[in-house]
């Protein structure tokens, strides 16, 4: 027994049949696997699956696992149960239209290090992990879930790594790291990379990247760092939110995005509604939310965006369009209101 559908369009586990966007459950996904904290008598995931009749071979105890028991283009479903899954080596996500589903709803956005209940959260505290998840896969989904890769480490490099085309991530807090030899390195701790030849076709939605309660860093991307060959075609942030800790204004150091070098983006970069949010202790407002180091053929996009704690939108003009205007051209910028 898998999913029971409801006609309210929710599962069993009360998540949407289509994840928010057009998943897998409901229009024919293919095997389904369970992940659990464990095997227990006390673990009431793990007894209720029993009770709906999935068979122990479908239901694992880690990711990695599950993830092995999957097949390919044939739309696999993992299910992950709440709690907290703890992390020593990078998992690369290299199968095509596989799918992954947190069931502790669609709210992940608190994301402490140590998870509460109802959290589904991937955690990772080993030296040299480059990521937790590496998706190198095509037109792969994933949803409702958190992940933190932080150790003090700059082989520690990110949360989650695409690599893949047509990748959708729904309701997915990437924390990124807190550690202090990440926060001061420029591809250290970073929420979400886009590594070389990857990111064609991205689409995240209602997702998180970053968080104001990290320590504060000094140097890299705070939230998504675009490598300086990626070449990733037309990515699309949608009503997602993106945040960092910072008392620091040097120019270019830190940023929120970084487009690295030439190649990083092809076409259009959108941000559709989302917001940039940096926090800092001292008052200090960061110079840009978007440092662009790419001169080769593109453009980014902010479109009915608002940024707080941030100077100014892009450290370059040339490539960056908004259409909120105002008089001062900080379109977007949030500015303190008046009370008479």
């Amino acid at each position: 027994m898998g999913f029971t559908h409801f006609p309210n369009g929710l599962t069993s586990f009360g998540i949407p049949q289509y994840g928010g966007g057009l998943g897998p459950i409901g229009i024919g996904c293919g095997d389904i696997y369970y992940v659990v904290t464990s095997k227990a008598s006390s673990n009431l995931y793990y007894q209720r699956l029993k009770e709906n009749g999935i068979p122990g071979s479908d239901i694992f105890t880690t990711l990695a696992l599950a993830y092995a028991a999957t097949t390919g283009d044939q739309n696999d479903v993992i299910a992950v149960t709440p709690g907290a899954y703890t992390v020593t080596a990078e998992l690369e996500w290299d199968k095509d239209q596989t799918h992954l589903i947190g069931l502790g709803g669609p709210n992940q956005r608190y994301c402490p290090t140590t998870a509460t209940g109802g959290a589904v959260k991937f955690y990772c505290a080993t030296t040299g992990i480059d990521s937790i998840l590496s998706i190198s896969g095509d037109y792969n989904q994933f949803y409702g879930f958190q992940t933190q890769n932080t150790y003090s480490a700059t082989t520690n490099r990110a949360d989650i790594i695409i690599g893949g085309k047509n990748t959708y991530m729904n309701s997915v807090h990437a924390r990124g790291g807190n550690g202090a030899n990440q926060l001061n390195h420029a591809d250290g701790g970073v929420p979400l990379i886009f590594e070389s030849a990857g990111g064609d076709g991205f689409f995240a939605e209602r997702c998180q990247f970053g968080t104001a309660g990290n320590n504060a860093r000094t140097v890299g991307a705070g939230a998504v760092l675009f490598e300086s060959v990626s070449s990733a075609y037309a990515p699309l942030f949608k009503e997602c939110r993106f945040e960092m800790n910072s008392d620091t204004n040097a120019s270019s150091n830190p940023k929120l995005i970084h487009l690295a070098a030439d190649y990083a983006i092809n076409a259009l970069l959108l941000f559709e509604r989302c917001s940039f949010y940096v926090r800092s202790d001292t008052g200090i407002k960061m110079d840009y939310a978007i440092v662009d180091a790419c001169t080769t053929q593109h453009q980014i996009g902010l479109m009915d965006c608002i940024s707080i704690g941030i100077d100014y939108w892009c450290n370059v003009a040339d490539y960056t369009f908004t259409n909120t205007a105002d008089a001062v051209g900080y379109g977007g910028k949030g500015i303190v209101i008046t009370t008479g």
